[in-house]
């Protein structure tokens, strides 16, 4: 085995498919894909170049590169993305025009295209999840802390997913729509908790607690909630670890792992403790922590106050 790795390119299963096109629809001649080739062979990280196959009417040319490491790894990935490809288009014969396919292309491609929406779209959905809370809460402090932790929770599923198959499993990667994966349950699942919590803590506070103590009841009432939600959601998720196939585990993991982060971390954890840390700053400017003025309770309320009763 060792032997055919050392005499055969790492790519030679999936090459990178180079294809040229005339432009000006006569056949392109043999002289100038015979340079072409001979130029490939110097590109980075190419380890072979295959015989030029013509199509009929020789208008175009496909000739596969032979990658010298695993072609499917993150390092392929990068290299023909940012490298082989803008060299390749350099020696393009004088009137053709230049395709890079192939798997790796195809996988350089839409890591180009995740990572682009990642950059717009977390920002955005940051935001809108900002107003939302500052709706909700009449808080402007709040946010300040609940979009962190959630982005927190996010950042700290995705370096535990690559710590356990990458770094302990020795797997080349993470599979690329892994971040967008979690962008939607991991953020949106642990922003929902957020609000729970919260809301339960605001509830607390209005019934005239102290801010630590209103944390303490607020976990004590609102936790179980939260902690079963996040335990059936983590568990259903958990059940994709026993696939066979990678990408399959990795989804399993890191949707389970988030979700937990999501529930008994951060909700039940973090967001309680801080609120109690910062008492009732936290509810600045709206103080939606102040209980309810007697003056404006309704009747059955003001009945209830008259007999002494809690309402």
């Amino acid at each position: 085995m060792k032997d055919m790795q050392s005499a055969f390119p790492a790519g030679l299963t999936k090459p990178v498919q180079v294809y040229l096109q005339s432009e000006n629809g006569q056949p392109i001649p043999k002289s100038a894909i015979e340079s072409f080739r001979q130029q490939a062979g110097s590109l980075p990280g190419v380890g072979g170049v295959q015989p030029a196959q013509s199509a009929p009417g020789g208008r175009v040319v496909q000739v596969d590169l032979l990658l010298k490491d695993n072609p499917v790894s993150n390092e392929s990935i990068n290299l023909v993305k940012d490298e082989l490809r803008p060299a390749a288009h350099k020696i393009t014969p004088p009137g053709t025009k230049m395709l890079v396919g192939g798997e790796t292309a195809i996988y350089g491609d839409i890591n180009k295209v995740v990572n682009r929406d990642l950059s717009v779209i977390l920002p955005v959905a940051g935001v809108l999840i900002a107003l939302i809370l500052l709706l909700l809460l009449r808080s402007v402090v709040a946010p300040l802390y609940l979009v962190p932790a959630v982005l927190l929770g996010f950042a700290a599923t995705l370096g535990s997913a690559v710590y356990l198959f990458q770094g302990l499993m020795g797997e080349p990667g993470e599979v690329f729509h892994l971040p967008i994966m979690l962008y939607l349950f991991v953020l949106a699942i642990g922003t929902d908790y957020n609000i729970l919590m919260t809301a339960r803590l605001r509830e607390e506070a209005k019934e005239g607690h102290e801010p630590r103590r209103a944390a303490a009841l607020a976990v004590e009432h609102g936790g179980p909630t939260v902690a079963a939600a996040g335990l059936i959601l983590a568990g259903t998720f958990a059940v994709m670890l026993v696939a066979e196939v990678s990408m399959l585990r990795q989804m399993g993991f890191s949707i389970a792992i988030g979700i937990a982060l999501s529930a008994f971390v951060m909700s039940i954890f973090l967001v309680p403790g801080v609120t109690a840390l910062l008492g009732h700053r936290a509810w600045w400017p709206g103080h939606g922590d102040r209980p309810a003025s007697p003056g404006k309770a309704g009747p059955l309320e003001e009945e209830f106050a008259r007999t002494g009763a809690r309402t």
